[in-house]
């Protein structure tokens, strides 16, 4: 009894099988091969390359976060946030300026226009060299280390901004509030 069961089982998995294997076959040399339609030829319809880093463009999420410095090359705060217009241009971004890691810190609202961006790091000064004979087993001062001054490759975000306000003007500028939010 157990034996005619397998084979009846062994047979409908045979016939399920061909079937599958005749629903998938080749269409005939008669049938007429289908064709992908023709993609229209307006400027809208151009799909942007897959690659976009080095092209000018920035990515709005890693725009936030980004130090911002003072005209003392001094940090006043980072991006927090990015508004648009209603056409997607930027008009503003806001920067997280007072507090203790977040607490007691509030938004400022500053024209991006503004802000200078620049995607090379800001210059850090050179430790002053270490007196010859001073104990020191390289037998010199501190060497910078190269990755600081090599050129970055192309990113999707500026490494920091620039503007004219102090962290002091800001931290007494007005907070910026949403409404509905």
């Amino acid at each position: 009894m157990f034996k005619r069961h397998i084979v009846a089982t062994s047979l409908g998995f045979a016939l399920l099988t061909a079937t599958a294997i005749a629903q998938t076959s080749a269409p005939s040399p008669s049938a007429p091969a289908a064709t992908p339609a023709p993609a229209p030829a307006t400027e809208t319809a151009k799909v942007p390359p897959n690659n976009l880093a080095g092209q000018g463009k920035w990515r709005a999420t890693k725009l936030i976060g980004v130090d911002i410095y003072g005209p003392d090359d001094k940090k006043v705060g980072d991006i927090t946030e990015v508004l648009f217009d209603k056409t997607g241009k930027i008009e503003m971004v806001t920067v997280g300026v007072g507090g203790f890691l977040g607490i007691g810190s509030k938004d400022v609202a500053i024209p991006f226009e503004q802000v200078n961006w620049s995607e090379q790091p800001m210059a850090v000064a050179a430790p002053a060299p270490a007196p010859a004979g001073s104990g020191s087993a390289s037998g010199g001062g501190m060497a910078t280390s190269p990755a600081a001054s090599a050129p970055k490759a192309p990113m999707m975000y500026p490494d920091h901004g620039k503007i004219t306000m102090t962290k002091d003007q800001l931290t007494s500028a007005p907070a910026v509030t949403y409404s509905g939010s």
